[in-house]
């Protein structure tokens, strides 16, 4: 587990904690979330929680936004973020940086790379949905399992200077192809907010984001986990401010 930790970047903290089942951390919100709407106002970005789910932004690991789980059949989801750097950029192989592919597409290249390196068997990456583009966080996905766990990780990166992932995971492929309606539904209404959005302290949705997202009944929703023990005292992730320095560009 450490190995992994120390493999992966913050966008992919989401897949070590799911994989581990982690406890959460107490710490200051910098969130919001009112009637299935979650708002993280130092990450600028907002998304729906599907019914049936139950999500909290309670804080943990700098860069983990959102925690969501649903009991039957047992579910996690997990939205993380973090400064799309010059040093971030850098960090990917070359032939992930110098494909034609989105900057998306180039990051998923990487972090598959390393879940490979960690013999997770790990699918083809496939296009997002048009909302995301729309919005400006254009995405892209793929799914990976190391026999156990189940996961489908959704990147999504563009004009804003955050990347930010989406990560479902399930205890098998049934179960995981069962949540997949529901993790597409949460990824189509990803988005980001302005600066004074972002400011307000209690944001009522808007029309452009739909709450009637169903899966399954409401009652469903599980009471979250207990979850994370801080056994990687050592691993520290950030959620830094807007990089000043553009990310993509000639590396040492």
């Amino acid at each position: 587990m450490r190995r992994l930790f120390a493999a992966i970047s913050t966008l992919a903290i989401g897949v070590v904690l799911l994989l581990a089942g982690s406890r959460f951390l107490v710490g200051e919100s910098a969130a919001d979330l009112e009637n299935q709407v979650f708002t993280s106002r130092s990450d600028r970005i907002r998304i729906v929680i599907p019914r049936g789910w139950r999500g909290t932004d309670q804080p943990s690991y700098p860069g983990l936004a959102l925690w969501m789980m649903r009991s039957q059949p047992p579910g996690r989801i997990v939205l993380t973020s973090e400064a799309f750097t010059r040093e971030l950029y850098c960090s990917w192989p070359i032939a992930c940086r110098t494909s034609h592919e989105s900057p998306a597409s180039k990051y998923a290249c990487a972090l598959r790379q390393k879940l490979t390196a960690q013999r997770f068997r790990v699918g083809p990456v496939q296009p997002g949905p048009k909302d995301n583009e729309a919005s400006g966080l254009p995405s892209v996905w793929f799914e990976y399992d190391d026999g156990k766990t189940f996961l489908r990780q959704a990147i999504a990166l563009g004009v804003s200077d955050r990347a930010v992932s989406l990560v479902l995971s399930a205890p098998s492929n049934d179960i995981r192809a069962t949540h997949v309606r529901a993790f597409e539904q949460a990824l189509r209404t990803l988005r980001t907010v302005s600066a004074e959005e972002a400011a307000t302290s209690t944001l009522a949705p808007d029309a452009a984001v739909p709450l009637a997202i169903v899966d399954g009944p409401v009652a469903d929703a599980a009471p979250l986990s207990d979850a994370v023990e801080p056994g990687d005292a050592g691993v520290t992730f950030e959620s830094a401010p807007a990089p000043r320095e553009v990310p993509i560009g000639p590396c040492p």
